[in-house]
């Protein structure tokens, strides 16, 4: 690896996954981020995801207590959430600095109304927030949901296939930024920087269950220049966390 830089992975998790038998635990998370000198890493437990966001969140800060490498993520589920603007602050803290919403895993849309009301009371406490937009027109959703968002707002899971409407969000929207793990194709990731700026760019690559070297070694080959590579492979999420 030729650049000397802290390296944050923004994409990651951990525990049992219902559509895979890969190990994802977070011990093989953690071998994995020391195999390709991954500084730190964004992270949460499945458990959040496709069961409880209460006890995921909690699974997440045991796990990032135990090593500080990791920086707990928290979820909530919009389809079975009934808090209010207090519990999300009561989430932050507890030492959360930032939330990621899986709309495709549970089956909720990002235009709806439940979700519109769980982004106004992170809104309320200034978070910034990851939503996976892996589907047509759900970049576009996200734009109309976070339109006047405080705090940025971070595209994850966005292919070629969507990069078109990504940008197009991103043109209108200066808080919105784009994670890479699903950008493999050549050039695309030097097509978002010329977009949109290297500084709104972060590197995730979606560790254990995806490979981190595919998604590092995509970075550090394109074109862009070193300093561009650092922001995305670490000063771009830093910067957000040291803000939130």
């Amino acid at each position: 690896m030729a650049l000397n830089v802290q390296i944050v992975d923004a994409n990651t998790m951990f525990g049992i996954h219902p559509t895979h038998r890969l190990d994802m635990s977070v011990e093989c998370l953690v071998r994995e981020m020391d195999r390709y000198r991954i500084t730190a890493a964004l992270t949460l437990s499945t458990v959040g995801i496709f069961h409880s966001h209460m006890k995921g969140n909690s699974i997440t800060l045991e796990a990032a207590k135990a090593n500080n490498r990791l920086v707990p993520v928290a979820t909530v589920n919009p389809g079975v959430y009934f808090g209010s603007a207090a519990d999300i602050q009561a989430i932050r803290a507890q030492g959360f600095k930032i939330f990621k919403f899986y709309p495709a895993e549970q089956g909720w849309a990002i235009d709806s109304a439940a979700f519109g009301e769980v982004l106004t009371q992170t809104a309320s406490s200034k978070a910034p927030v990851m939503v996976n937009a892996s589907r047509p027109g759900e970049p576009t959703a996200v734009g109309r949901m976070a339109s006047g968002y405080p705090a940025p707002v971070i595209l994850c899971s966005v292919a070629l296939d969507i990069l078109s409407e990504a940008l197009a969000v991103m043109a209108k929207l200066p808080n919105v930024l784009l994670e890479t793990h699903e950008l493999h194709a050549p050039g695309a990731l030097k097509l978002v920087a010329d977009r949109g700026g290297a500084d709104r760019i972060v590197f995730g690559s979606g560790a254990p269950r995806r490979s981190i070297a595919s998604s590092l070694h995509y970075i550090l080959g394109s074109e862009l220049s070193d300093e561009e590579k650092e922001r995305i492979l670490g000063g771009n999420i830093r910067r957000i966390l040291e803000a939130a």
